[in-house]
């Protein structure tokens, strides 16, 4: 039977797609920013903190979502506190990234029934979408597209040259908390379609696809877009025929289109020699 006859089939992949869809846009964006300021990890960091908060939703039977993203917001608040205070990126990403785990991983033992989710929780699961998420992902979208085209030009400034960011008057610091909290929350909403082990793959894949074959920001973050979203939409197809989970086969054709962007690269590279 064609999944087009399966009503309530139909309805998880629509959610899906949206979520996706939404989300991807709006990480693809933020992947740039990651890349260029050189927080490849920092998606781990964050995403991990997620994983506490949700063996803290497990432990008290709860399903809201306010306890993940307050984990992850305050995880991404220390991260940036940490490194502006003098801590090296990668130590201060390293130190939440082993507390939050270990926490989770405690949580979690005096939790009954959870390891039934355990494999959605660490590598997406389409079924886990509900009409929340897509409430919640078309709000962040159009928020995140609102204060990205507001305070871009301010991100741009300080992921090339912060000292000439603080002398146009910018708060550094407070731009850097900010765009670390905001990235916190839509990780947590990322977490059930792509899953907390592979999220970092969205805060470094797009941005290099779109470097592979573009050299302006605009064309890198539009190539970012049209990578992600593509990668997104036939991977959660894929995902429901071969029965995989979802955010390990988006992370498989993510991998596939960068190795192609990579090839065309060399191409290009070849071509002016």
């Amino acid at each position: 039977m064609s999944i087009l006859q399966n009503p309530i089939i139909v309805s998880v992949l629509i959610k899906a797609l949206v979520a996706g869809v939404c989300l991807s846009i709006l990480l693809s964006i933020l992947s740039y920013f990651v890349v260029l300021q050189r927080l490849n990890f920092l998606g781990v960091g964050i995403s991990h903190s997620v994983f506490a908060g949700l063996a803290f939703n497990y432990f008290f039977a709860l399903s809201t979502l306010f306890i993940p993203i307050g984990f992850a917001c305050l995880t991404a608040l220390i991260i940036g506190i940490l490194y502006r205070r003098g801590l090296s990126k990668d130590s201060a990403i390293n130190v939440m990234f082993v507390f939050t785990m270990a926490l989770g991983a405690i949580v979690l033992s005096f939790s009954s029934g959870y390891s039934a989710n355990i494999m959605g929780m660490l590598f997406g699961d389409i079924l886990a979408i509900n009409s929340i998420d897509i409430v919640y992902s078309l709000i962040l979208l159009f928020l995140g597209l609102l204060l990205l085209s507001v305070f871009f030009s301010h991100l741009q400034l300080i992921t090339f040259n912060e000292e000439l960011a603080k002398i146009n008057g910018i708060n550094v610091d407070l731009a850097y908390y900010l765009f670390l909290m905001f990235l916190g929350i839509v990780i947590v909403l990322s977490v059930k379609l792509i899953g907390i082990i592979l999220v970092n793959a969205f805060l470094v894949l797009p941005a290099l696809c779109g470097i592979n074959v573009a050299r302006s920001y605009a064309k890198v973050i539009f190539w970012s877009i049209i990578f992600s979203v593509i990668s997104t939409i036939s991977a959660i197809f894929l995902s429901y025929y071969l029965n995989t989970p979802s955010g390990a086969t988006i992370v498989i054709v993510f991998f596939i289109l960068w190795l192609i962007s990579g090839m065309y690269n060399k191409i290009l590279k070849w071509r002016k020699q």
